[in-house]
């Protein structure tokens, strides 16, 4: 089953929103979508998926509560917690949701803010979470004078991206069995993606995800 079927298949509880047209790309404004998916504020209609995406074992459960399953309200309040910019990343013919990527705890003075994201498990290790992540860092870059984006993770996690990112990201510091899930204690590393390598890479990324038009106009901006 390759990823272009996966990211039309229904959940058990199925939370997609009616396919919309695809995002116009438009000159000198951050690309919301890539080939396969898009980026998309959240909307009421999006509680039950970000529900089930943040109290799956598989996905946010192991990450933001740590095997707890709170209420719907607990986990809808905690959606906004020190946000600065959130998406549901979702396939971009289906509209069928994916997961979601966030800016969170800006330090505007100190050049850098930290990114989150989570994938449902029918999207992992598809390379689909990888890109509404690119799009996510690319919206970051272009939006604000960031120094780097800041991202913590266990090397399990890390995994289910896939696509590629992971020579993106410099380890900036590893705090050593931090973390304990599914029996053992895992370490847990501090990455970084900085402005100058986002530069360097972020062409080679465009050409792989995004549109000929969209990726043409990255790749003039970070000459």
């Amino acid at each position: 089953m390759n990823a272009s079927t996966l990211q039309d298949l229904p959940t058990a509880t199925d939370h997609r929103a009616p396919p919309t047209a695809s995002p116009e790309i438009e000159a000198g404004v951050p690309p919301m979508a890539s080939r396969r998916v898009a980026l998309r504020p959240l909307t009421e209609s999006d509680r039950g998926f970000l529900y089930e995406l943040m109290t799956d074992p598989r996905a946010g459960g192991r990450v933001r509560f740590g095997g707890a399953t709170p209420s719907p309200d607990k986990v809808a309040a905690s959606l906004w917690d020190s946000v600065l910019a959130q998406f549901v990343i979702v396939g971009r013919d289906s509209g069928a949701p994916l997961g979601l990527a966030a800016l969170t705890s800006p330090r505007f003075r100190d050049g850098h803010c930290y990114l989150s994201a989570l994938g449902h498990p029918r999207a992992q290790r598809t390379g689909l979470v990888a890109e509404g992540v690119f799009l996510t860092c690319n919206y970051a870059f272009l939006t604000w004078p960031l120094r780097k984006i800041y991202m913590e993770s266990t090397e399990q996690s890390l995994a289910h991206f896939d696509g590629g990112l992971d020579i993106l990201f410099t380890e900036e510091g590893r705090l050593r069995e931090h973390a304990f899930w599914n029996g053992e204690y895992q370490d847990v590393s501090i990455l970084a993606i900085y402005r100058e390598t986002w530069a360097r890479q972020a062409k080679r990324f465009a050409r792989h995800f995004l549109p000929a038009d969209a990726a043409r106009d990255l790749e003039q901006r970070a000459r």
